[in-house]
C-alpha cells in the first residue's frame, strides 16, 4: 500500500516526519506533500533566505494567516495532482488547515481513503476564526480523524461527526533515550514554550524559594518576568534533537506545563520525558494520574505551585526516589507502547477496519 502524508511540515522531525518515518519503517511506501515551501518569503528567518522584499513578505504572510488566496489555490491543486499521481491507499493529512473541502472530496474520488490528525485543539476558543475554518469545513468528508485528547472526540461527536478516536503523541526512540552515566547537572529544567497560563508565576516563585532551574524554549521574552529570568538563570534558549535529550537526561526532575490553549491533559513530553528515564513532574490531571503513569510511582504531579515547590524539596533530599520514580515510568512507558510506530500501526489498524 502506497500512504501520501500531507502537512505544513514544519517541525517535520516530531510532526508529520515522524509519522512518515513510522510508516517507512513499517514497510509502507511512503510519500510526502510539503506546503511550507510555497510561503518561503517571509517568517520563519532563521530558516528560509529571503530577498527582502516587503511586498513579497505582506503577499505571502496574509495568505498563510487568513488562508485565503492564490497561494491557497495552487497548494490545494498541487495536492489533487499528487494524488493522481501517485493513486495512494492512504492520505494521511497532519493538521489539515490549508485544505480545503472541496479537495478531500476530489482526493476521494480518485479511490483514497483520507484519515485527518493534528496535535493541536480545533475546537478552542482561544483561536481566531479563521484559523480552523478550511478544516472545520471539511470534517464530514474525511473517512477518519484522530483526536489528540479526549475532549475533542467529544467536540467531534458534538457536531454530528463519530469517525474518531483517540490518537495519542508519542515519543521517538531515535530521538529520546537513557544515556547512561551522564552527569546530572541541573536539579530541576523545564523545557517549553511561554504560554499566557501563569506558568512563569509558578518558575519566579520557584525561583523565589531558593530552587535551581534552568528553562528552555521560545516566547520566553513576552513574559513580564524576563528580565529577573535572564539575571537569575542566564540566556533562554530553544533546544532541539540530541541537545534536547541530553539536557534531559542531565535533569534530576523534568518539570511539564499543560497547554490551556489546546486544553491538554498531557503533551508529547509526557513520553519524551519517561523515555530518559528521568523523573517527570507535571501538572496534574486524571488523564496523566489514571490512565499514563501512577502518581507518586511512575511520575509526579503537582496541583498548585505551592505543592510544586514542597515536592520539589523532598525529592532533591531523596534522590534515590526521585531514581526509582523515573526507572518506574521509564518501564511503565516500555510496557504501554507510546512510540511513533506504535501510532503508525493504530493507524494502519483503522484503515484495515474500515
Amino acid at each position: 500500500m502506497k500512504i501520501l502524508i500531507i502537512a505544513d511540515w514544519h517541525g517535520a522531525e516530531i510532526y508529520a516526519g515522524a509519522f512518515y518515518n513510522g510508516f517507512k519503517n513499517l514497510g509502507y511506501d511512503t510519500y510526502k506533500f510539503s506546503w511550507k515551501e510555497y510561503f518561503k518569503h517571509y517568517q520563519y528567518a532563521d530558516y528560509y533566505k529571503t530577498d527582502g522584499n516587503k511586498l513579497k513578505l505582506f503577499y505571502y504572510k496574509f495568505q498563510n494567516k487568513f488562508l485565503i488566496g492564490p497561494v491557497l489555490w495552487k497548494i490545494n491543486r498541487d495536492v489533487i495532482e499528487k494524488v493522481q499521481e501517485i493513486k495512494p491507499g492512504l492520505v494521511f493529512i497532519y493538521r489539515g488547515t490549508h485544505i480545503y473541502p472541496n479537495t478531500i472530496q476530489k482526493i476521494k474520488q480518485i479511490g483514497c481513503k483520507v484519515f485527518g490528525y493534528n496535535n493541536d485543539d480545533p475546537f478552542s476558543d482561544k483561536y481566531k476564526g479563521y484559523e480552523w475554518r478550511h478544516y472545520k469545513s471539511s470534517i464530514p468528508y474525511y473517512d477518519w480523524i484522530f483526536a489528540y485528547r479526549w475532549k475533542n472526540i467529544d467536540d467531534y461527536k458534538n457536531i454530528g461527526y463519530d469517525k474518531v478516536s483517540l490518537l495519542r503523541s508519542y515519543y521517538i526512540k531515535e530521538n529520546n533515550f537513557y544515556i547512561p552515566n551522564v552527569e546530572k547537572k541541573y536539579d530541576v529544567v523545564f523545557i517549553g514554550h511561554w504560554e499566557d497560563d501563569k506558568r512563569d508565576e509558578i518558575i519566579k516563585y520557584l525561583l523565589d524559594n531558593g530552587i535551581n532551574i534552568k528553562l528552555f524554549g521560545t516566547e520566553w521574552h513576552r513574559s513580564k518576568y524576563y528580565k529577573y529570568f535572564i539575571q537569575k538563570m542566564g540566556e533562554i534558549k530553544p533546544i532541539y534533537g540530541k541537545e534536547y535529550n541530553l539536557t534531559i537526561n542531565q535533569a534530576k526532575i523534568a518539570l511539564v506545563f499543560l497547554s490551556k490553549l489546546n486544553n491538554d491533559t498531557y503533551t508529547r513530553r509526557c513520553f519524551e520525558i519517561p523515555a530518559t528515564k528521568t523523573m517527570m513532574m507535571a501538572e496534574y490531571t486524571d488523564d496523566l494520574a489514571e490512565n499514563l503513569f501512577e502518581e507518586d510511582k511512575e511520575a509526579v504531579y503537582f496541583r498548585n505551585k505551592e505543592e510544586l515547590l514542597k515536592k520539589i524539596k523532598f525529592y532533591l533530599k531523596n534522590e534515590n526516589k526521585i531514581n526509582k520514580i523515573g526507572k518506574n515510568g521509564y518501564k511503565r512507558l516500555m510496557k504501554d507502547g507510546h512510540e511513533v510506530v506504535d501510532r503508525c500501526e493504530e493507524v494502519i489498524r483503522i484503515y484495515n477496519e474500515i
